[in-house]
């Protein structure tokens, strides 16, 4: 209170640490928050060596530069710890970023099918692709665009018939492709259905209109050319390029296969990492010797490592594959319209990468094509059974690891406390800080477990911003969408909570993140649950320090203290004192990482 009183009038903190050398660069002229306290503010900060090595008054700061140290006058522009992303999958943002963006709005600019063919005949003219060579994009989104379906192999063939064709839909569920794909793959009206999977077809007839649901998009990965391994790796530098330009420099992998996790790997010792990435691979793939490595390795930092196990108790709430303890607002009326989430699926980048996988990678992609009958009671289903469950928080709570535990629906939430009572009956293990990862309808009798339990909620409020008028509306009705990610809720218990963008479901931008969590405005514009919306102090400490604290990091990111790593962000305008409406529009300037700018 007394920091904060401070702050408040005009009065800055003493200069904490000390210079034992000249430190190599110094920031002021702008507002340094070093997210210790709500409010606490310097006026300069001397990094060292990539480390912070003080942070007060601009005299008292300037007093210990030397000769070759660089000052950096920011003008007025905001510093920030950088940004710690406390959940995504960066490999598949990373290869998203190699093909061909449509996202729908407001995630991105597709509004309709025209939108999607304007940007593939706009990919083919800027890269002059060669006839014959694939045409890759991802992320639409059929209930997104206006003509309310599928891009048929009609409206990709209007693009090319020289190119083949293939978009991957926003769920990873379902892709669609043009004749000349459906050609190299062998795809045909005589083609059968796979077992768990369908191809759609023209009315009237059995000639494919190019939408493949599930395991039918298997025809179509096998015919995907595979990209060199040193084409991989350009994917993920530039995906990682692209997170540092965002501001973050930790990230999550947090669904991963052993064909990412061996890209990483490669990816860390080729030295092309700009930032500090965490994996969690899925349960469904790991084996006594990936359980083993992990133990060894998960609180030991470094560029790469393994930070525990991931698991997949649910889908999407949007997806109608969410598990809730009570039936959809609005019952869903095919099977198309239930897709499973993207935590648990690997498939847009076997898109990508193409080539071989394991069995344990495909016996994973098998327990995503779970399908239910639509009924009026239908409340979706879990992906888990509670002996999996059990079994691996066991093994988890043995190891001494952590574990990350995707539920959207309450029910799903349920299945996990009921295998965590199970294996710790009353001993709670808050000091492995597993994660319940979206909690997107956690209950109130739930946030008291898991407080109890010392488990953290990860949000992801971008739910709000584009599915709330649909969760309104459609999926939850209105009662259940006001609550969801209700992190003021979990905050008031005395919480930790972090937010994060679940890319590449939603994009990179923390500050979108951010400003979700505080506005809680859907698409519409309209407000939804103001009680659960928090504070831009709140929002930031959600992915500085507290995310930092997920990570088992604190003691060197998430605040700017002397002793901490030098992981910064600049960004174009105070947070903390814009107009909260505005904080969207607020720029990443400059990361560094360590000291070193990654991104201006």
């Amino acid at each position: 209170l007394i920091t904060a009183l401070l702050t408040f009038f005009g009065v800055m903190l003493p200069v904490k640490g000390s210079c034992a050398q000249a430190p190599d660069t110094i920031y002021f002229g702008g507002p340094i928050y070093t997210m210790v306290h709500d409010g606490d503010r310097v006026e300069a900060l001397a990094v060292a060596n990539g480390v912070i090595v003080a942070a007060g008054a601009k005299d008292d700061i300037f007093k210990t530069k030397g000769s070759d140290t660089t000052l950096i006058d920011l003008s007025g522009k905001c510093l920030l710890p950088g940004f710690v992303d406390p959940h995504s999958h960066v490999v598949q943002q990373a290869l998203k970023f190699s093909v061909v963006n449509l996202d729908p709005y407001p995630i991105g600019d597709v509004k309709s099918i025209e939108d999607i063919q304007r940007k593939l005949h706009q990919r083919i003219e800027e890269t002059k692709l060669v006839p014959g060579k694939w045409l890759c994009g991802w992320g639409y989104d059929d209930t997104g665009v206006v003509e309310g379906r599928h891009p048929t192999r009609e409206d990709l063939d209007a693009v090319s018939t020289t190119h083949p064709i293939l978009l991957m839909h926003i769920s990873s569920h379902l892709m669609t492709a043009n004749s000349k794909a459906l050609e190299l793959a062998g795809i045909t009206a005589d083609t059968p259905d796979p077992e768990g999977g369908k191809i759609q077809r023209m009315p009237s007839t059995t000639e494919p209109n190019g939408v493949l649901e599930e395991k039918a998009m298997g025809f179509m990965l096998k015919a995907l050319p595979s990209p060199t391994a040193d084409r991989a790796l350009d994917m993920l530098e530039y995906g990682l390029d692209k997170y540092a330009e965002a501001g973050i420099t930790t990230a999550q992998e947090g669904g991963g296969v052993p064909g990412m996790l061996k890209l990483l790997e490669s990816g860390a010792k080729a030295g092309i990492m700009p930032i500090d990435i965490v994996s969690y691979p899925v349960y469904a793939t790991l084996d006594d010797a990936t359980f083993s490595r992990i133990a060894e390795s998960w609180n030991k930092p470094a560029r790469y490592r393994m930070g525990g196990i991931k698991l997949v108790l649910d889908g999407s709430i949007q997806g109608y594959t969410a598990y809730l303890s009570q039936p959809y607002h609005i019952q869903p009326g095919s099977e198309t319209e239930k897709e499973a989430d993207l935590c648990g699926s690997d498939t847009g980048m076997k898109m990508v990468l193409g080539g071989n996988w394991s069995d344990a990678e495909n016996e994973a992609a098998e327990q995503e094509t779970k399908t239910h009958t639509g009924v009026d009671s239908y409340r979706g289903y879990a992906n888990m059974t509670l002996e999996e469950v059990v079994k691996y928080v066991q093994m988890a709570d043995d190891l001494g690891i952590p574990f990350l535990a995707h539920t959207n629906g309450d029910a799903a939430t349920d299945l996990l406390i009921e295998a965590i009572q199970q294996v710790r009956g009353k001993r709670p293990r808050p000091e492995l800080r597993s994660v319940i990862i979206h909690a997107q309808t956690i209950r109130e009798d739930q946030l008291d477990f898991a407080a109890q339990q010392g488990l953290v909620p990860s949000f992801f409020p971008i739910h709000v911003q584009f599915w709330g008028d649909r969760h309104r509306d459609l999926f939850l009705g209105p009662e259940r969408a006001a609550r969801i990610d209700p992190a003021r809720s979990a905050l008031d218990r005395g919480m930790k909570i972090t937010l994060h963008h679940d890319a590449p479901v939603a994009g990179i931008n923390i500050l979108n993140v951010v400003s979700s969590a505080v506005n809680r405005l859907t698409t519409s514009g309209k407000l939804l649950g103001a009680e659960q919306a928090i504070t831009p102090y709140e929002a930031f400490e959600a992915v500085t320090k507290d995310a930092a604290w997920q990570y088992f990091e604190e003691d060197r990111k998430g605040t700017l203290e002397p002793g901490k790593l030098a992981d910064l962000v600049v960004l174009s305008d105070n947070p903390f004192t814009i107009d909260p409406m505005e904080i969207s529009s607020i720029r990443v300037v400059e990361t560094i990482k360590e000291g070193k700018t990654v991104f201006s």
